[in-house]
């Protein structure tokens, strides 16, 4: 399987597998399922109801607009990439916004319409992040979920009872600066011994920025501690 690096906005390099394009197609055709079994579903009431148009257009709104609505309110995700286990995430770690799911689902008829999808998986193929024309013009790519951690996209972490604040400040940062510190701690987890030097290079990159960010000149631990006391902060100040 192949990976696809996301440079963070913290300048933070992280790795993820991309989608395959198997998981793609089944995520896209599981979303078909969906859209086809809601069309015949407002087809049968419309003609109960006598075919008014208004309401054949009412009906049909969600048809249009299920890709876009879907990775817009589900994080990435349609019901179909939920199944399967991917998600569309932006190549700068940043949050999908309207604009990005709407060039996504805007070159969905080119990726997807023409010439039965063969562009779409062609361009994935033939791209070195994985990525269809939609996802190349957006700056976006699928990535696969690991389905052993649900609260992988998420900055959840227990936080111990009676925990005092190490540093208030934590209220500067947001969900995207909570994940990535946790992706990093995650990755110096998983890491082997070959690997020390590199990954201890990311926690020292990623403590600065974060340090940057609090505006903390000084900080007297090691930068795992110090990442995994400001990921706990944050987890506190949110609850």
């Amino acid at each position: 399987m192949e990976f696809v690096n996301i440079d963070t906005t913290q300048n933070v390099n992280l790795e993820f597998k991309s989608a395959s394009i198997g998981d793609r197609i089944l995520a896209y055709c599981f979303d078909l399922l969906i859209i086809l079994t809601w069309s015949i579903t407002w087809t049968i009431i419309i003609n109960k109801m006598g075919g008014f148009e208004v309401w054949n257009i009412v009906f049909s709104l969600p048809v249009v607009f299920y890709s876009l609505l879907c990775e817009l309110l589900l994080n990435g995700q349609s019901f179909g990439k939920m199944v399967f286990k991917i998600k569309v995430v932006k190549l700068d770690g940043s949050e999908l916004t309207l604009a990005t799911c709407l060039v996504r689902w805007l070159f969905r008829i080119v990726d997807n319409l023409i010439l039965f999808g063969s562009i779409a998986v062609l361009t994935i193929i033939l791209s070195k992040k994985s990525q269809r024309l939609g996802d190349i013009t957006a700056g976006t790519t699928v990535i696969k979920l690991n389905k052993a951690n649900l609260f992988e996209d998420t900055s959840f972490v227990e936080v111990p009872e009676s925990y005092d604040l190490k540093y208030p400040q934590v209220n500067l940062l947001n969900d995207t600066d909570a994940n990535i510190i946790k992706d990093v701690l995650k990755l110096e987890k998983a890491s082997g011994p070959g690997d020390v030097d590199s990954v201890e290079s990311i926690l020292k990159k990623t403590q600065r920025a974060i340090q940057q960010k609090l505006s903390l000149t000084e900080v007297e631990v090691e930068p795992k501690e110090f990442l995994k006391s400001v990921l706990i902060d944050y987890n506190h100040m949110n609850q």
